[in-house]
């Protein structure tokens, strides 16, 4: 029953929020910012040329410096960068992102720097438009992120993930900050992160002692949290991406997911940045990933009590049922039934109905082909549900990518 409560409310007020949530309408950030105080920042490593190119065009375009860094390669990037009036550095050895993201403080000079994934396609005018974001006490900006669906049901099902997520984080951003900015593209102080870029606690991030390659984003907004900024999202800007062709692909994708959330969950809540984000960014915080386990623990519990007298409910209140048709009146009339019967019908009954405006709330982010985003959807929240509990007992293994 308290979980049932606990879930009603976490249900209703993101989704109020969520549906109060305003945009910027001002023209100028607080620093009065342009695009050309902007350096995009997009890493590139074995990316599909076609994909790649969709991305760098979309970067060219906002007005601000485009730095292509390739992780040890050229071509076809240093011509295709080039083509579009981008600049070109190939990066050697072979760093991985962070150290990509690292080396890229030697050459920025703006004092506000994007980075982009390269298969991650921006909305003409997206940095002038998240700049407005940009107040004293903010010190990153993310976008919204939408899925290319390309027919296949694997698109339809992380298109749901991200409009739920839409929903919870425009809640959180009402009032505290973001869980993570999007590390497919966000916006940053660059006088704030550089030192932390550059630093060995990100360079060489160790989660139990072993070296780690994954969480780049959600470490870096969790600093951003813990110097006393806030962290937002323009809901307004989308950056387009493409997602996996497979399921088998899009659960490994859940499992790195899972694995870094976890261990960010342990160590917001140690750091205090938790606290310094605000009471609302805690409770999504904890109730987000204590739900699979919740859900887990009340399941098992309900195989081992209640299965074991199923046999009462067919042999015994049911046939008695049919013998008197007025037998559950007169036990209801008699107070033979506890008033916690009573109480739990009304939580589930609450739970379900919040439930449902979750869903309203979810269904208006979405643009188009709702039924699919939805159908599937429920397959990637069983997914989700998987490999949550999976990455707990396993988030320490994060020295490898789980590749594509």
């Amino acid at each position: 029953m308290v979980f049932g409560l606990i879930s009603s409310f976490y249900y209703i007020v993101n989704s109020y929020n969520s549906m109060k949530y305003r945009r910027k309408h001002n023209d100028k950030s607080g620093d009065d910012f342009t695009a050309k105080d902007v350096t995009i920042v997009m890493p590139v490593y074995k990316e599909d040329p076609i994909v790649f190119e969709e991305s760098v065009a979309s970067a060219s375009q906002q007005g601000s410096q485009v730095y292509v860094l390739g992780d040890d390669c050229d071509e076809p990037y240093k011509s295709i960068a080039e083509k579009h009036g981008c600049a070109f550095i190939r990066v050697s050895p072979h760093r991985g992102k962070r150290g990509i993201l690292s080396y890229s403080m030697k050459i920025v000079k703006t004092p506000l720097v994007m980075f982009l994934d390269s298969d991650t396609v921006l909305d003409h005018g997206a940095v002038e438009d998240m700049i407005k974001y940009l107040e004293e006490d903010v010190g990153g900006v993310g976008t919204n992120i939408s899925i290319f669906r390309n027919g296949h049901p694997v698109s339809y099902t992380s298109e749901f993930v991200e409009r739920v997520r839409e929903v919870i984080f425009k809640s959180m951003s009402r009032k505290s900050s973001v869980m993570v900015l999007d590390g497919r593209c966000a916006l940053y102080r660059t006088n704030l992160v550089m030192p932390f870029l550059t630093s060995r606690e990100f360079q060489d991030n160790t989660v139990m002692g072993k070296k780690s390659v994954l969480g780049d984003d959600r470490q870096l907004t969790s600093y951003i949290i813990r110097s006393g900024y806030r962290a937002v999202k323009d809901y307004d800007v989308y950056a387009r991406t493409y997602q996996y062709s497979s399921f088998k692909k899009f659960f490994k994708q859940q499992i790195r997911w899972g694995r870094v959330g976890w261990t960010y969950f342990f160590k917001d809540i140690a750091s205090g940045s938790a606290r310094k984000a605000g009471p609302l960014y805690t409770f999504n915080l904890i109730y987000m990933y204590l739900l699979p386990i919740f859900t887990a623990v009340i399941g098992i519990m309900t195989l081992i009590y209640v299965l074991p007298h199923i046999h009462i409910l067919f042999y015994g209140v049911i046939p008695s049922m049919r013998a008197d048709p007025y037998l559950i009146h007169r036990i209801v009339r008699d107070h033979r039934v506890p008033l916690l019967f009573v109480a739990r019908s009304f939580v589930d009954f609450l739970t379900s109905a919040s439930a449902v405006i979750f869903g309203v709330s979810i269904s208006t982010t979405m643009k188009g082909e709702k039924a699919k985003v939805f159908a599937y959807g429920s397959i990637g929240l069983l997914m989700m549900f998987v490999s949550t509990i999976y990455a707990l007992f396993t988030f320490y293994k994060q020295d490898r990518w789980l590749t594509r």
